[in-house]
């Protein structure tokens, strides 16, 4: 359809529903069964070549009139003989339903037609893709006629948006419409969706999913019948019209309980409903160890409500059908996104495309005992190889000796101490052979969560395991099943450390266009990380610490592996139990749990050769001593890698050699107390500068080409000149320049914000008693905005 057929469509839709006569709309009129002269059907279908917001179910309407009663059972919707409508309306008949869902779509036109279009952005009745097109239908052709989220961000990323993942939609709205210029908007129109097309579905890249067919796969050969791929949690409904994972997550906590965190369940429906492309690899699997076919996405997502289970779906082509057994078992969710673990993702299509080869060496496997009074396999380093004789200290054979010669180099170990410890600790190949006096491990992995014994005697398919029958001895093998229960039993506490993600480089220039700080400071930061080990970043509010750290860590590990970086904050809450290890309530006792630095220092210490980075905001509001413990000693650079008992178990513990601390503090702050003198001697300080002067600031105001920008830059560092020189006040309150700092378009609007809502409070807590002063600097920034 051709520019002058779309502005005729688009004059007609508002020739026959008026925005004066929308509040006269009567139900029957809005949704019916006449297809040709509904609101919604003009909506969806009869306006389709303005925008479509095809797929997903009637729901998005707020409320329909339906040939068929829904008959699954849904918490979020109800019904009459003749209409349905969500419950979160809160309302018991149809017609009081639609007057909240018609007093939406009224609000929503008038907001469009006024151009307020950020206010659509927190209207909540209506579907998202349904309240734009309302929207776009009444901005007078102000809007653009896309309302699908990814097609939105695809567009700002063409257009040069850096993060369009964190613009409202309202804003990605004004800054495509701002690229259309002096074109007619239907034309240009036309050339967005041809860079869309371009773009193959507006997503350039292809992502590989794994995905489960319902409980043991019970939804494999219905997915293969009808060629789809079939998600549960049908009690959410429509999963289109939810506006966040959070509110999935909030959902579901209403819905099944609060007893668990629903981290997986709502990224799974999230992604399912959002993520997923046309295009995109799905394999199918059952269980954790077999896959089960492969297929290409070929349909949006949309929600059968007529089903009786598993509403939600997506049509997807199912191309290779069979049943492969996975070395490896892969993770327990629905649905897990494996496009960043390309070697993984690989295997498994050689896997379905019989291009594995045949003659690869079958693997044992195999259960290692030791005492950890004389061998702890915890302290036994990564990669480090360590011999064990095949003879006890009295020069007899140790029992089942045969094991020790029938074990081959590649074979993979399961690592156990056993009293008192009485854990799985880590997991070792064989990397040499027996040579009748001795044979050698190599240890691949510390658990972070070792696996209790009293945990593997409760599965039944271990009951026949070598070791259970009969303990006595220190080399025991397993049956294949065995070893992949075990591994699974792992898994589901220990995230695998392999395979790799690929990710984005990131080098000392990023640092310097982002951060805003001189190269000399970069300089002097990384050699004091690297001489200390221990750092902590000083300064005024808004100089951007927290964003420093962060990029910082990224810069010296040349890449943004954020695996290998670890982010908290203290509060005068936080404890020893929290940090490095406590008893914790577990049921109707308690538990010894490990803290957050205790399980990253042992990811850290299985990745020797990497650099690894702890990075803790408001280090001072804590209680330090008491948070840290003995690990005060350890975190010192002499003390790296030395070994010191923990104060909660009988355990040697150290703080890696490749761990690096980063601290915050906001010198401001008058409330905190001075640092621990303790810590203040471990830890270089670095006190951290406005980076208006910076050619990194200086290049962002140029990007930015914003007259009043600049003027609030200079009048915002004419303020911290008199802050300096104020006695009671000093450099360390300084306004800082992150809060002028945005990868959005800079408005009169958010600058203003930015001056009342986040510099004046902070003026007028510096000059609490000098209302006179905190009113002068309130009148003179505000000046620049009266033209």
């Amino acid at each position: 359809m051709g520019t002058i057929e779309r502005r005729s469509l688009y004059n007609s839709f508002l020739e026959r529903f008026p925005l004066e006569s929308l509040s006269k709309m009567p139900l029957d009129v809005y949704t019916n069964l006449n297809k040709e002269d509904s609101f919604c059907y003009w909506l969806e279908s009869k306006t389709y070549h303005l925008g479509s917001i095809w797929g997903g179910s009637s729901y998005k309407f707020g409320i329909y009139k339906y040939k068929k009663q829904p008959s699954s059972p849904n918490t979020r919707i109800q019904w009459d003989d003749t209409y349905a409508w969500y419950t979160k309306y809160g309302k018991d008949t149809a017609t009081e339903a639609y007057k909240v869902v018609l007093d939406s779509v009224i609000k929503i036109a008038n907001l469009a037609r006024a151009h307020e279009f950020e206010s659509i952005d927190y209207i909540n009745t209506l579907g998202n893709t349904v309240k734009w097109k309302i929207a776009f239908l009444y901005s007078n052709e102000s809007l653009i006629p896309i309302y699908n989220r990814k097609m939105l961000e695809s567009l700002a990323t063409y257009y040069g948006a850096t993060t369009p993942q964190k613009m409202r939609i309202s804003e990605i709205q004004r800054f495509l419409f701002a690229q259309k210029g002096e074109q007619d908007l239907f034309d240009f129109y036309e050339k967005l969706l041809f860079t869309l097309e371009q773009a193959k579905g507006y997503d350039r890249k292809v992502q590989t999913w794994i995905y489960s067919p319902g409980e043991n796969a019970r939804k494999w050969d219905e997915c293969l019948t009808n060629g789809k791929m079939y998600l549960g949690w049908d009690e959410m409904g429509d999963l289109e019209l939810y506006e966040s994972r959070d509110d999935m997550k909030s959902r579901m906590k209403d819905l099944y309980g609060e007893e668990r965190d629903y981290r997986n369940d709502s990224l799974a429906t999230w992604e399912f409903a959002n993520e997923i492309n046309i295009g995109d690899i799905v394999f199918a699997k059952k269980g954790r160890n077999c896959i089960l076919g492969r297929g290409i996405v070929t349909g949006e997502y949309e929600c059968d409500e007529n089903r009786s289970e598993y509403i939600n779906a997506r049509s997807v082509k199912w191309d290779i059908v069979g049943e492969w057994e996975l070395t490896e078992p892969v993770a327990m969710k629905t649905l897990t996104n494996l496009t960043p673990y390309s070697e993984y993702v690989q295997k498994l299509n050689e896997l379905v495309e019989n291009k594995i080869p045949s003659q690869e060496k079958s693997c044992q496997y195999w259960w290692l005992c030791a005492n950890p009074k004389i061998w702890s396999m915890i302290e036994w380093k990564v990669n480090e190889e360590q011999d064990y004789t095949l003879y006890n200290s009295a020069g007899n054979k140790r029992r089942v000796f045969q094991h020790f010669l029938d074990a081959k180099a590649g074979d993979k170990v399961i690592c156990y101490e056993t009293t008192p410890t009485k854990q799985i600790t880590a997991l070792a190949t064989i990397s040499r052979e027996s040579d009748g006096e001795k044979i050698w491990f190599k240890k691949i992995e510390t658990l972070t969560s070792p696996i209790d014994l009293s945990e593997i005697k409760s599965m039944p398919e271990l009951a026949n395991m070598e070791f259970l029958v009969n303990p006595n001895g220190s080399f025991f093998q397993l049956t294949e099943s065995e070893y992949t229960a075990l591994l699974n039993l792992i898994r589901d506490e220990n995230d695998s450390i392999h395979p790799t993600k690929a990710v984005e480089k990131y080098t000392k220039a990023d640092f310097l266009n982002e951060v805003f700080m001189e190269e000399q400071d970069f300089d002097i930061l990384q050699h004091l990380i690297k001489m200390k080990k221990n750092i902590i970043l000083q300064g005024a509010p808004g100089v951007g610490k927290t964003f420093c750290a962060h990029r910082l860590a990224q810069a010296i590990m040349g890449e943004k592996d954020e695996s290998r970086i670890a982010l908290i904050q203290f509060h005068q809450n936080y404890s020893y139990e929290d940090f490095v290890m406590g008893y914790k309530p577990a049921g109707e006792t308690f538990e010894l749990q490990k803290g957050i630095f205790y399980k990253f220092c042992v990811t850290a210490a299985n990745h020797p050769d990497q650099e690894y980075f702890f990075i803790i905001d408001e280090i001072n509001r804590g209680n330090l001593s008491k948070i840290f413990g003995e690990l005060l000693m350890l975190i010192e650079k002499d003390y790296r890698g030395k070994k010191l008992t923990l104060a909660y178990k009988d355990e040697k513990f150290s703080v890696p050699e490749n761990l690096y601390l980063i601290g915050m503090m906001n010198t401001a702050d008058r409330s905190l107390a001075l640092i621990d003198y303790a810590l203040r001697r471990r830890f270089s300080f670095f006190e951290m500068q406005p980076g208006f002067d910076s050619n990194g600031f200086k290049n962002y105001l140029k990007k930015k080409n914003n007259p009043r920008l600049n003027e609030l830059v200079e009048l915002i560092k004419e303020l911290n000149r008199q802050i300096e020189a104020d006695d009671s006040l000093g450099k360390g309150f300084e306004i800082g320049h992150s809060y002028l700092c945005t990868q959005n378009t800079i408005t009169d609007e958010w600058l203003k914000a930015v001056v009342n809502y986040d510099i004046l409070p902070m003026l007028q807590e510096y000059w609490f008693d000098n209302k006179q002063e905190v009113n002068k600097w309130s009148q003179k920034l505000n000046e620049i905005f009266h033209d």
